[in-house]
């Protein structure tokens, strides 16, 4: 199916969606919904009921992820919300630990033997500049040391998991032909752990569930692009690990994804979401709440189990 040109889209008949419960219409352009995938090609074009009346509703779409497809229709991306920002309660003893370990990594011990600025680690680690502890071998102070810096190395099959999982990619290296007139669309990193980044994460995870029930691949590959690359840049601070098991537990409880096949293979975003959790098992494995979601039972935590056990020491 060839892409409309813009005088096509802007050309074409309206058509009205009725979203959600309480079936909000929305009014876009025929062919730019159409030209997303050839399932709401035969919905819009097709010569069904809904094509001679020009309006569908769909009751189970949120209002907000209609309206980032319909932007991403429109523009070829989407945005996502803001995060919320949250009352933070912790315990005292996880806020020196939270606090020393940012101390520690902003100022360095000074060498008892020199007297100089500096820190000698022999940890045997790729350099992961998005999330997760910085590059080892030796080195001098020269500036601040990334705010993830931990005393104890990680197990080195973890490593290769967190560097597999840092490598991924879902679109071209270039971004393809709208990445300089997108830039403002970029994933933003959070800062603080009051920063509530669940709508962010849960926004990208419902457009995917979207997009894989009406087979739009290449809004599958954005979504988890975007996701992926949020994920890269975020702070995973003890406050913040429900963010993770809200997204967890979407993405496992959505009806229209796919289980576990016989051969083993993931959902996509199933596996993107494990992934990461074994990446960052030190801080999550530390939560209660993580653990109340492993007494919930179902699929996470076999596939969880079955990619820690070849990479957690």
């Amino acid at each position: 199916m060839a892409a409309p040109n813009f005088a096509d889209v802007i050309q074409s008949p309206q058509f009205t969606f009725f979203i959600g419960p309480e079936a909000k219409a929305i009014v876009v352009h025929a062919a730019a919904i159409a030209a997303t995938s050839p399932q709401l090609n035969a919905l819009i074009n097709g010569g069904m009921a809904e094509s001679e009346t020009r309006c569908v509703k769909m009751e189970h779409v949120g209002v907000d992820d209609f309206v980032r497809f319909c932007e991403y229709a429109y523009r070829g991306d989407y945005s996502v919300p803001a995060w919320e920002e949250e009352v933070v309660q912790v315990s005292q003893e996880q806020d020196q630990q939270q606090q020393h370990h940012e101390e520690e990594a902003e100022f360095p011990p000074a060498s008892s033997e020199t007297g100089e600025e500096a820190v000698e680690t022999s940890h045997s680690q790729a350099p992961f500049p998005a999330f997760g502890r910085q590059a080892g071998g030796s080195y001098k102070k020269k500036g601040k040391i990334g705010w993830r810096e931990r005393c104890a190395p990680e197990p080195p099959s973890r490593i290769q998991l967190r560097a597999l999982f840092n490598s991924r990619t879902y679109l071209p290296a270039d971004g393809g032909p709208k990445a300089a007139m997108l830039q403002h669309f970029e994933p933003q990193a959070n800062s603080a752990a009051d920063q509530d980044f669940t709508p962010v994460l849960l926004a990208h995870a419902r457009l995917y569930c979207f997009a894989h029930l009406r087979l739009i691949t290449p809004l599958k590959a954005l979504t988890l692009d975007k996701l992926h690359r949020t994920l890269m840049a975020f702070k995973l601070y003890t406050a913040r690990v429900g963010d993770i098991i809200a997204l967890a537990r979407y993405a496992y409880a959505h009806p229209d994804l796919p289980d576990r096949s016989d051969s083993g293979t993931l959902d996509e975003l199933r596996k993107l979401v494990v992934e990461y959790v074994v990446c960052e098992i030190d801080t999550v494995g530390k939560c209660d709440a993580f653990c109340r979601y492993l007494e919930e039972g179902g699929e996470f935590v076999a596939d969880f189990w079955r990619l820690a056990r070849e990479y957690v020491a």
